[in-house]
Parts: C-alpha cells; sequence; structure tokens
C-alpha cells in the first residue's frame, strides 16, 4: 500500500514519435513522478522494451496490439502490491492502486488512461465509441481519475 497521501501523475501525448517518448521517460525529472501516462504513442513492443534506462525506473502497463495508442508507467519506487492491472486494450490502459489514507485504511484508486484516436475517416458512432466504453469502466464504487485525450475538438 502506498503510505503517501498523493500521488504524482503526469500525463503526456507523444504524437507517434519514438523518440520523443525516449528521451521524455530517462529524463530526470519525469522519473520522479510515481505514474506517468503516455497517449497518441506508435511503437510497437520491442521498441517500448529497449528503453533499457527508462525499465530501470519504470514497469510498463501497455497492450501487446501494435495499433495501441496508450499506456502507462509506474515508476518502480510503488512496489508490484500496490497495483493491479486491469485491462490494457489498445485504446485504454486501466489500473488499480491500493492506498493508505491518514486513518490507516486501505482505498483504491481505478486510474484510466484513454486516447480516442480521430482521423478524416472516422465517423460521429466511432468517435463516441470510446465514451461508451468508458461508461462500461466507470461501473465501480471507488475513486477514479480519468486521464485522457478525446479528440472531440476535431471538426473532421
Amino acid at each position: 500500500m502506498i503510505k503517501q497521501f498523493f500521488l504524482q501523475i503526469l500525463q503526456y501525448n507523444i504524437r507517434k514519435s519514438l523518440r520523443i517518448q525516449e528521451s521524455f521517460l530517462i529524463n530526470r525529472k519525469v522519473r520522479e513522478f510515481n505514474i506517468v501516462t503516455i497517449q497518441k504513442q506508435d511503437c510497437n513492443n520491442n521498441d517500448l522494451q529497449s528503453f533499457s534506462s527508462a525499465h530501470n525506473f519504470f514497469h510498463l502497463v501497455k497492450n501487446s496490439s501494435s495499433q495501441s495508442t496508450t499506456c502507462i508507467y509506474i515508476n518502480k519506487c510503488l512496489r508490484f502490491n500496490q497495483w493491479i492491472v486491469e485491462t490494457a486494450e489498445s485504446d485504454i490502459c486501466l489500473i488499480r492502486i491500493l492506498t493508505c489514507n491518514a486513518d490507516d485504511k486501505t482505498q483504491t484508486l481505478r486510474l484510466l488512461n484513454i486516447y480516442n484516436s480521430c482521423s478524416l475517416f472516422t465517423t460521429f458512432t466511432e468517435k463516441f465509441l470510446i465514451i461508451s466504453r468508458l461508461n462500461e469502466l466507470l461501473k465501480n464504487d471507488c475513486k477514479q481519475l480519468i486521464i485522457e485525450d478525446f479528440n472531440l475538438h476535431h471538426s473532421h
């Protein structure tokens, strides 16, 4: 269980650049965060696993698909018994984090990292499929934090 009263979480949209993702993750300031959520990453698993220095500091939660657009890096200062992967889909990663409040009572926080892909060929219905999936995942009693890039501002 996390015995601190806050988590430091950083979100970043990589814009499909493996070079940016790698340099970002090895930055000393980034390594101070407990959790780093990435959207629009466009890397295959071999590339992600090759960040040897980044993987010295972070555990990677990601769907194995090459089409995956989200991932979560969990700082290794959080032990394995402090977090659980609930789902790792192509556009959604969801982890459950176990924390302790000031009274030493266990609490659960669910962290969802979501990316809604959008292109010229995306239909209105397709744009909102991710929101429907989000509604399914939010049916839970614990505290939840959504980190997202829905791309709803695009007019195409």
